[in-house]
C-alpha cells in the first residue's frame, strides 16, 4: 500500500522479497521506496520520513514469515494510534508556534487547536 509495489514485481528477483526490500530500507531510504503518489514533493522532509518509517516498521513486523513472531492486531492498532497521536501533537505544537511568531494566536480558538 505505501510503497506501490507487489510481491511479483520484476524488482523481486534472485531471492529479494518485498519484506526484505522494505526492511533494509527502513530509516535510511524510506522516501526512496515510498509510492510517489502518496507523498508530495514539498512534504519530503525528515518528519514525513520518520513517521512513514514507523508505519512501515509495523508492516514489516506484521509480515514476518512465522505467524507466532508477528505482531498481534490489537498491538498494531495501538501502535498506529500512537503514531497518529504523536503526529497530531507535533502538528498542534507547530501551529501554536506559528501563531505565536506570526501574531495570529488570537484567530485560533480552542476548538480549532484540538483538531
Amino acid at each position: 500500500m505505501f510503497i506501490g509495489r507487489r510481491p511479483l514485481d520484476d524488482i523481486f528477483k534472485d531471492g529479494l522479497t518485498l519484506y526484505d526490500f522494505v526492511k533494509t530500507s527502513l530509516f535510511e531510504r524510506v522516501m526512496e521506496i515510498m509510492d510517489p503518489h502518496l507523498v508530495l514533493i514539498d512534504e519530503r522532509d525528515r518528519k514525513t520520513e520518520y513517521y512513514m518509517a514507523l508505519v512501515l516498521r509495523i508492516g514489516v513486523t506484521c509480515s514476518i514469515e512465522f505467524p507466532r513472531h508477528q505482531m498481534e492486531m490489537r498491538d498494531v492498532v495501538n501502535k498506529l494510534h500512537s503514531i497518529k497521536n504523536l503526529l497530531l501533537e507535533e502538528e498542534i505544537q507547530e501551529r501554536r508556534e506559528r501563531a505565536g511568531v506570526n501574531g495570529e494566536g488570537k484567530s485560533y480558538n480552542n476548538a480549532h487547536v484540538r483538531c
